[in-house]
């Protein structure tokens, strides 16, 4: 009996033995898949090692209409501190205009603030209007007042974190940058996305033997990232809504998503992107996405209505003169719910 007692204890041993050894090999085969994935990204502190000159950062489509604002000074920055909230993490989101892996040099077309609430998995996305004149924070051109968007020109995404946070007291401290042509691999490996247009968007978009009507439209990647890029039938402030609404329709599309479409997503995306979270950190989100699938966005755009007039600023650029004191306190209170 003690034989056999002996024997099936054994017995129990090598088969936990075996299942922790497959568990490890396992463990081990995911840790390295995440990995190779991981690696696929650019990681960078977002600064510039040759800023480009102010002559050549004219942007062809971005004029800023100041008829009917009142032209006023260069307005003072916001007084006091950022608030801060360990339950809400705040990230830049860059989306840029050149159409390779090259990260050296681009325009930031779309500026805008994402906010994840940790513990209530909810989020926030606040566009920032790229033609705000902002005062330059250092560099060549410190302390004239260009567009916001021209400031990645001048000191990367570095500055771009810099500005932001020094213009709105905003808690921001890293920043995630895609390019467009992310943005069309996106949609059309989640099979295109569904986006309502109005009569006047569905005639600028459509061509190019692609009909399009005015009520719920399905887009594939090419038609989402002139959508997202449209701005000649009204307004810049209407485009960074256009961008939005493309954000929140391939967060709908993802939550019914695959592990094939997923990993084929991570293949074709995270070579276009590049930022300044490690890989630790990327992975200690990646625990908490599930909670997030599904998200629908809080939604505003800044500087508000009535908060602004115009302004020159660098090369007698026409600029937003943004009452950064009043605007700082609206954001705040709308990323932390404060009245």
């Amino acid at each position: 009996m003690h034989s056999k007692a002996k024997k099936k204890r054994r017995g129990w041993l090598i088969a936990l033995l075996t299942l922790l050894i497959l568990f490890l090999i396992l463990a081990a085969g995911a840790a390295l898949f995440v990995n190779s994935k991981l690696s696929l990204i650019d990681y960078s502190d977002g600064s510039l090692e040759n800023p480009a000159p102010a002559e050549e950062s004219g942007e062809e489509d971005l004029s800023v209409d100041l008829t009917g604002l009142e032209m006023k000074e260069p307005p003072a920055l916001p007084q006091g501190e950022a608030t801060a909230d360990d339950n809400i993490l705040n990230v830049l989101i860059l989306g840029t205009d050149e159409r390779t892996v090259d990260f050296s040099s681009a325009r930031a077309d779309a500026i805008i603030l994402l906010s994840l609430d940790l513990k209530e998995n909810t989020a926030k996305l606040v566009s920032l209007e790229r033609g705000m004149g902002v005062p330059i924070l250092e560099g060549e051109y410190e302390g004239e007042y260009d567009w916001l968007t021209h400031c990645f020109r001048y000191g990367g995404a570095s500055l771009m974190l810099r500005e932001v946070q020094t213009c709105f007291n905003v808690d921001v401290e890293h920043y995630v940058r895609v390019n467009f042509t992310s943005v069309r691999n996106i949609v059309d490996i989640l099979g295109g996305i569904d986006v309502e247009l109005t009569a006047a968007e569905a005639e600028r978009l459509s061509g190019g033997g692609k009909s399009l009507s005015p009520g719920m439209n399905h887009m594939d990647g090419d038609v989402a990232l002139s959508y997202a890029r449209l701005r000649s039938i009204d307004s810049d402030w209407n485009r960074v809504k256009r961008q939005r609404t493309v954000i929140q329709a391939c967060m709908n599309s993802i939550r019914g998503a695959d592990v094939k479409t997923l990993n084929e997503l991570c293949d074709a995306i995270l070579p276009y992107v590049q930022t300044n979270f490690t890989k630790l950190e990327i992975l200690e989100l990646m625990t908490r996405l599930p909670g997030f699938l599904g998200v629908q966005f809080e939604q505003m755009t800044i500087p508000v209505e009535g908060t602004y007039g115009g302004m020159i600023g660098l090369q007698g650029r026409s600029l937003f003169a943004v009452d950064f004191e009043t605007n700082a306190k609206i954001l705040n209170d709308f990323l932390y719910g404060e009245g």
